[in-house]
């Protein structure tokens, strides 16, 4: 195969090398099968290090056009996700009109090339935009956990309650049918999965910091003790509760409260030795509480940092690559 690479030209090495591929195996000069040189190699014969190699076939194997198998090299797909010979001849023919038209404009080869990937990958962005959907039992807690991953990751994230997946509006099958990534915390994974039990949907569960340590400490607790649960609506520790169940945590006497209902709360909290509130409620709930009650706070708002990592896998934002 036929590769050039300019070291000082505007598109990256990885880049070049990496669309240098692509185009043989969509133009079929690379069939299905065909082993490719192993990183070594192929640095050694264009001159280039052997990492920025790996970086252009990780991309390849990204893109669904090669796999990469431990001490078995990289091989071209049998079926890759390519076009089709009849629209590749047609998407040629629109490329070299348009390399005509830069040229008419004085534009060279290479700057051209260098905005036509920029503008590609600013395009590929915006799509990806509508990718990830991350459910949480509350509004609060999927805008605050939804803007969160927006922070880390820089991109759009839809935030959709759990709920709304019982009878799904139009407007919620319409991003289910969009999203490539569907995640949520590892309290609602399994109720994701019964809400959604036909889905080809990627579902993610996140794990959140905070509930780690307050996980023990909940399950610290002796049996049998009265445990209040305040989240912003009774219907919210409900779900509180059943997270809890999900994680194990058995044999404690829960009660329900919600924020929203101020008198039955204030009647509720000292009646209860434990009170295990939301944070979004925590404010509300500590004041009233006695120094000999025992409070934990389950902060709904931070993830782990493993999490983020895993997001980042799947939605192929720095993925890594084996």
């Amino acid at each position: 195969m036929e590769i050039r690479i300019e070291p000082h030209g505007q598109l990256p090495v990885y880049v070049q090398l990496k669309e240098q591929i692509k185009f043989l195996i969509l133009s079929g000069e690379l069939e299905p099968g065909a082993r490719l040189p192993t990183a070594k190699q192929l640095g050694g014969f264009l001159h280039i290090n052997r990492n920025t190699v790996l970086k252009a076939y990780r991309e390849l194997v990204r893109e669904g056009l090669i796999e990469c198998r431990r001490g078995a090299g990289c091989t071209v797909l049998e079926q890759p996700a390519a076009i089709s010979q009849s629209v590749f001849g047609r998407l040629l023919a629109v490329i070299d009109d348009a390399i005509e038209q830069a040229s008419e404009l004085g534009v060279g080869p290479d700057d051209f090339a260098a905005l036509a990937y920029a503008r590609a990958k600013q395009r590929q962005d915006v799509q990806a935009k509508r990718r990830l959907i991350f459910v949480e039992c509350s509004p609060e807690g999927a805008d605050a956990l939804a803007h969160k991953i927006e922070e880390k990751l820089d991109l759009e994230v839809t935030a959709v309650v759990l709920r709304d997946l019982e009878q799904p509006t139009p407007e919620v099958e319409e991003l289910l049918q969009d999203a490539e990534v569907i995640a949520t915390t590892f309290f609602h994974i399994q109720e994701l999965r019964e809400l959604l039990p036909k889905t080809k949907k990627q579902l993610v569960a996140l794990s959140v910091k905070p509930h780690l340590d307050s996980l023990v400490e909940i399950a610290g607790i002796p049996q049998g003790t009265t445990v209040l649960l305040v989240c912003l609506s009774e219907s919210g520790a409900s779900d509180m509760k059943r997270s809890l169940e999900d994680a194990g945590i058995k044999g404690l006497d829960f009660s329900l409260r919600g924020v929203d209902e101020p008198e039955r709360l204030a009647e509720a909290v000292p009646e209860h030795p434990v009170v295990v509130a939301s944070d979004y409620v925590a404010g509300e709930v500590l004041p009233l509480l006695r120094p000999d009650q025992t409070s934990i706070v389950l902060d709904y708002t931070t993830l782990d940092e493993g999490a983020i990592y895993l997001l980042r896998s799947v939605i192929g934002k720095e993925a890594p690559v084996t």
